[in-house]
């Protein structure tokens, strides 16, 4: 797990031409004027997923964790916390769907706040959620890139 602000994202670039894609792409462009939806950056390589939502509250934390895809996460808007655990042998709460690419765990997490202008970057089997920041408590507008894990050669 990576997180840092944008401006220092080619510090990055050599952990994979795919997450370098992503960064370069957050970097420019304007990611405040696309639809939410999903968007093909770079063919079974890079896909973006522009998500707007209003927090909310929850006393369930569920972690997801991947195994096909990197997620590289960017705020444009809001804030929120974001959770970490190393994936270990935590309990299964909803088993991994390879269609999906992805699974759901309980488990205790690291949280980090997470604000306009920064990215996460999560590899897969790296456990992770976002829940509500109790003080932003804001209408959120966040980047989500799905990086091939496979084809994000160094």
């Amino acid at each position: 797990m990576i997180i840092d602000k944008i401006e220092n994202a080619s510090r990055y670039f050599a952990l994979g031409s795919g997450i370098a894609e992503a960064l370069k792409y957050i970097s420019n462009n304007d990611l405040s004027s696309i639809e939410p939806g999903k968007y093909e950056i770079h063919k079974n390589k890079v896909q973006m997923i522009v998500n707007e939502y209003e927090q909310t509250n929850t006393d369930k934390v569920k972690m997801e964790a991947h195994q096909i895809n990197i997620d590289v996460q960017y705020w444009v808007s809001g804030s929120e916390l974001m959770g970490y655990a190393p994936f270990k042998s935590q309990s299964v709460l909803e088993p991994f769907s390879e269609e999906k690419d992805c699974g759901f765990y309980a488990a205790d997490a690291s949280f980090s706040k997470l604000e306009p202008g920064m990215f996460a970057i999560y590899f897969p089997t790296e456990l992770h959620t976002a829940v509500l920041d109790q003080i932003g408590k804001s209408k959120v507008r966040k980047i989500v890139f799905k990086v091939n894990a496979e084809s994000n050669q160094i």
